[in-house]
């Protein structure tokens, strides 16, 4: 089954590259598979505090010393096409993160940044629906649901939150 899949998977690879062929596009557009994606990612350093006036050549002219580096990258915001206030640098070997991960806490445009190896993202652990949202019950599966109880209350009133309680309404 998984030769199966893998066999479909490097087919479609190879007519993906003849339609990027045929249309003069370049064979990079095409996104990597979760295989090559790693091995980008272990070529790759994250560098955060990054100053938001500075530009990919500042960043390669400060990391030059680590190694030959592929490609560097400042994402922006979707909405505000404003940078952020990171980076990633690809190398074009492993053994140059060693020399990159020693700039760590070094001085870039007058402040101090962080730089780690890259992460390789989990798929599905993007924004989209559903994980963890904020509040609500949304309904689910069935089952026994687990209540935890902080504190009984003898008399049977609880506190009401950030308000003074009065006690009950009694009119008469």
């Amino acid at each position: 089954m998984e030769l199966e899949i893998e066999a479909e998977a490097a087919a479609l690879r190879e007519i993906q590259n003849q339609i990027a062929e045929k249309m003069e596009l370049p064979t990079k557009m095409i996104p990597p598979t979760a295989e090559e994606q790693k091995e980008i990612d272990s070529r790759s350093v994250f560098i955060g505090n990054v100053d938001f006036g500075s530009s990919i050549e500042d960043i390669e002219e400060h990391f030059k010393g680590c190694g030959e580096i592929i490609r560097t990258t400042i994402p922006k915001d979707k909405f505000t096409k404003k940078q952020k206030n990171f980076a990633y640098i690809e190398f074009a070997s492993a053994e140059s993160i060693e020399n990159a991960l020693v700039m760590n806490g070094s001085l870039f445009r007058s402040r101090q940044i962080v730089v780690t190896a890259k992460r390789t993202n989990k798929p599905g652990m993007g924004a989209q629906r559903g994980g963890r949202g904020r509040g609500g019950f949304r309904g689910g599966r069935g089952g026994q649901q687990t209540v935890v109880v902080k504190y009984v209350y003898v008399n049977g009133s609880s506190p009401r939150g950030r308000g003074g309680f009065r006690g009950r309404f009694n009119p008469y």
